[in-house]
């Protein structure tokens, strides 16, 4: 026998034992018993015409749309807890300080030891800086000076050289306009001027050599100073790339020394309100544990898990009930999951209209009430009888006796089960406390609605 038989033949024991669950919109029918008749009291439930609107409860949980759980990155007591249970804390907010404890005093002195060194290399590198600075500024005054040696040096030779070629333009015009004399050779002043002319030569001569060297030492020189610039700015480069490693190194350290000294102080990741405080101050913790909980309340939200032929009732943007100990409000199917988890169970999540006096993690009481259109007829469980794992209805004949009718019934839906095939719209359904038997005779009288029932 498959399950759903079993649950079948298990209600219709319950029948047996005279439980009877009226159908909801089912019109109410009253009870004739002439004295004359022995005729059996009954209700009756009409296919088709009757309403049946079916509805389910299950219980959910509600749950918020963000939610952290604070935990210390080291262990120490508790000190202080600035929040209580309801208060609205900010992201990157102190919810509790540790202290008194090893590791948060170290953490504080290495802290503090760590700034201290870091401080210690920046001073130092300041003053290698200025010390650089300084030697580069004298590096380059003799780079500057040596510059300036070289452009006199070569301006001297350029000078001696125009003036050289003008005196000596002179002293040959002179010459020439003295070869004009008869016997200008033996003439004293021709003798004379030839003579200086043949000293500036000799002189020009020894002059070009000094100057040639004065250049050749002025451009030693500015190689010397080109040397010493570079000199000093390689020395001092390595002493800052070595200083500079050496700082980021401390940095890190100090960051890390900081982050620790500061995880002392426990933040909240999020926005949100306190929903559990789970310690007290003096308590010992340590890495891992939970301090506090803090939730995004304003995005509260439900959940529950309905089986397949339950789902199979609902899609998303159905109206819900949300009933707790404290309200009732309603709410909006937001999401049907397209898979079963591991209890062969849909998840559904749904959106909540109004959440006043709702918390998060409160169990609610959820009623779904689906629309039947999709369910070909559906009849009051209680009127299905089970007999040798066959199912049967009592019908009402024309004759207001019973007839017992063999049907083929689906899925339970609430209070109601679905018939697949034996009933047709219209027939009366004979509902009833008593046992009835085939042929026997009943009483029913109908109140009508003032609406006209569905053709």
């Amino acid at each position: 026998m498959n399950i759903r038989k079993a649950s079948l033949k298990a209600l219709g024991l319950i029948l047996a034992s005279s439980l009877l669950l009226t159908a909801c919109g089912a019109e109410p029918e009253t009870q004739e018993a002439p004295a004359e008749s022995q005729a059996k009291k009954i209700e009756i439930f009409t296919v088709g015409i009757d309403q049946t609107p079916l509805s389910f409860t299950k219980s959910g949980q509600i749950e918020s749309g963000t939610t952290a759980f604070i935990t210390p990155q080291v262990a120490g007591k508790i000190t202080n807890i600035s929040i209580n249970v309801g208060d609205k804390v900010n992201k990157n907010q102190t919810l509790v300080t540790l202290g008194d404890s090893l590791s948060t005093d170290a953490a504080q002195m290495n802290a503090g030891l760590a700034k201290e060194s870091l401080q210690k290399l920046y001073d130092t590198r300041f003053k290698t800086d200025y010390v650089a600075q300084t030697n580069i500024e004298s590096a380059l005054i003799g780079y500057y000076t040596a510059i300036d040696s070289l452009d006199a040096a070569i301006k001297s030779r350029d000078h001696a050289e125009e003036l050289y070629d003008e005196q000596h333009d002179t002293l040959e015009d002179t010459l020439d306009d003295l070869k004009d004399l008869p016997n200008y050779k033996k003439d004293p002043l021709y003798k004379q001027t030839k003579s200086q002319l043949e000293q500036m030569e000799i002189g020009n001569e020894a002059q070009e050599d000094q100057l040639d060297l004065s250049i050749e030492m002025s451009k030693a020189q500015l190689k010397g100073a080109i040397l010493a610039v570079e000199g000093v700015q390689a020395q001092y480069s390595l002493q800052f790339i070595q200083l500079d490693s050496t700082i980021l190194q401390a940095e890190t350290g100090a960051d890390l020394a900081k982050l620790q000294a500061e995880a002392r102080n426990i933040k909240s990741p999020i926005k949100g309100t306190v929903t559990n405080i789970q310690v007290e101050e003096g308590n010992f913790t340590s890495p891992g544990q939970i301090l506090v909980t803090v939730e995004n309340i304003e995005d509260l939200k439900v959940k529950t898990y309905l089986s397949p032929e339950e789902t199979k009732l609902i899609k998303a943007n159905d109206l819900v009930s949300i009933s707790s100990t404290t309200t009732s409000t309603t709410g909006k199917v937001n999401y049907v999951s397209p898979t079963l988890s591991l209890n062969g169970k849909a998840e559904i999540e749904i959106t909540l209209g109004d959440k006043k006096n709702l918390f998060s993690g409160e169990i609610i009481e959820i009623t779904f009430t689906p629309n039947t259109g999709a369910i070909a007829t559906l009849v009051p469980l209680n009127s299905v009888i089970i007999e040798d794992e066959q199912y049967f209805i009592n019908t009402v004949g024309k004759e207001k006796t019973i007839e017992r009718k063999e049907v083929t019934v689906g899925q339970v839906y609430g209070n109601f089960i679905e018939i697949l095939g034996g009933l047709n719209f219209g027939e009366k359904v004979a509902l009833s406390t008593v046992f009835l038997r085939e042929g026997e005779s009943i009483n029913y009288k109908v109140k009508r609605s003032a609406k006209s029932p569905k053709s």
